[in-house]
């Protein structure tokens, strides 16, 4: 009986394991009369070279032969996978298009190339017959370069027709079948101390399936013009992963985020920022492990996936590390009156309303990524953007996509920077 558990793969090798078996099986059933079918193809070719007294017949023949052959399986191959992939309920994505030519197509053009060369020498060997092998092989390989790049724009066109067409209706759906995590009302959030988050992050890690672990995966995709888009999800049991979500939420309350929305992001962002200051991102056994780094031909946007199956483990970790420090055990909304007194002084001495709220943020979490003061600013909604941070851009309020926007993430750190300078200056953060 097939588990109810479906797991999404995360990369093209991921995605093969899937199809492997059931392709070799199908494959199985008409080896054997592909490979006679060949042989007799390949006589014929020579018989004809000998009626006609023409060697050069026969090289630019098998040539034409071998990649018409060559299509012929890919299509095969390509229809199988498609077909298993639909019989397991599987929905088609970019890495199942991707697995298809880099483990499925791509090494049977090589075999392919590999066995033609061998299959010559063979038979020259065999007939004492004289072929021009570098020619032959020579025409072999490119023609069958040309092969393998057509059917690698073929899938890339198919993977992005795909994307275009089913992706509105797939987020649409997603957001049917996940059940929301319902809103933390803040008083919630100054009862529950960090201790208590630390235990009931350890319960969930403890009592999630082995199979289905809440897990996290992080994708940052960078395009040509050189802006980061991150995203973050949440996958695993339901049950699980919505009480997750009710304590990342609370959590990232407690730190001073502000909203409910996107809460969870500034959690899973604060524990990874946590993680590499400590170093731990480079356990094996701890840190989101890299899943895939994806650089199509023709295409200069990458993406590069990290996945871990214990994102409980590390919230709770990173609660320890929060009693640690003593952080407060309340819902923080705005800075603590000791810290308003503080940094009081430094605030009166900015003309500049941005800098003002950089070094708000800045007093609620001194350890904060300029991406997470993005956030934060975003989240108070207290300031306007500067019109040279928005580029001409009417109507522009999201300070988050004005950082990722390469053009203008400089000006952005460049801010923040001259915020924590002054800091350190007064000797309110310690350098790093």
């Amino acid at each position: 009986m097939l588990s109810s558990t479906r797991v999404v793969p995360q990369t093209s090798t991921q995605a093969w394991d899937f199809i492997q078996k059931d392709y070799t099986l199908r494959l199985s059933l008409f080896a054997s009369e592909w490979a006679e079918g060949h042989l007799s193809s390949w006589n014929a070719v020579f018989a004809e070279g000998r009626k006609r007294r023409n060697a050069g017949y026969v090289g630019s023949t098998l040539v034409e032969m071998e990649i018409a052959d060559a299509n012929k399986r890919a299509q095969w191959a390509y229809q199988t996978s498609c077909e298993i992939w639909d019989i397991q309920g599987r929905t088609k994505s970019r890495v199942f298009f991707r697995a298809v030519f880099e483990c499925c197509l791509q090494p049977m053009f090589s075999v392919r190339e590999g066995c033609f060369k061998s299959e010559l020498e063979l038979c020259q060997k065999r007939t004492s017959a004289f072929y021009d092998l570098s020619m032959i092989c020579g025409h072999m390989k490119r023609e069958m370069d040309k092969t393998r790049a057509k059917w690698n724009t073929k899938l890339e066109i198919a993977a992005r027709d795909y994307e275009h067409e089913w992706q509105p209706t797939q987020v649409q759906e997603l957001r049917k079948d996940r059940t929301p995590a319902a809103p933390v009302p803040a008083q919630i959030s100054a009862v529950f101390g960090w201790k208590e988050l630390e235990t009931r992050f350890r319960n969930i890690q403890s009592k999630a399936p082995t199979q289905d672990k809440v897990s996290a995966l992080f994708t940052a995709t960078e395009s040509r013009s050189g802006s980061v888009t991150e995203e973050w999800r949440v996958v695993g049991n339901p049950a699980c992963r919505v009480e997750f979500e009710q304590l990342a939420t609370i959590a990232a309350r407690k730190l001073g985020y502000a909203t409910s929305e996107n809460a969870i992001t500034y959690w899973l962002s604060r524990v990874r920022e946590w993680m590499q200051r400590e170093k731990l991102d480079k356990s094996r056994d701890l840190a989101w492990l890299p899943t895939g780094y994806e650089d199509f031909e023709g295409h200069r946007n990458t993406a590069q996936h990290l996945f871990t199956e214990r994102i409980s483990d590390l919230s709770a970790m990173f609660c320890t590390e929060l009693i640690a420090r003593d952080t407060p055990e309340s819902a923080l909304s705005r800075p603590s009156e000791r810290s308003e007194a503080v940094v009081r002084p430094l605030l009166n001495t900015y003309r500049s309303e941005i800098k003002r709220a950089i070094l708000i943020q800045l007093t609620k979490n001194p350890d904060a990524s300029d991406l997470n003061i993005c956030r934060g600013l975003d989240a108070d909604g207290a300031v306007e953007m500067p019109k040279t941070w928005s580029n001409g851009r009417p109507g522009e309020r999201q300070f988050v996509n004005a950082y990722r926007d390469a053009s203008r993430r400089r000006k952005i750190e460049v801010a923040i920077s001259k915020v924590r300078g002054d800091l350190r200056k007064q000797g309110l953060m310690e350098g790093r």
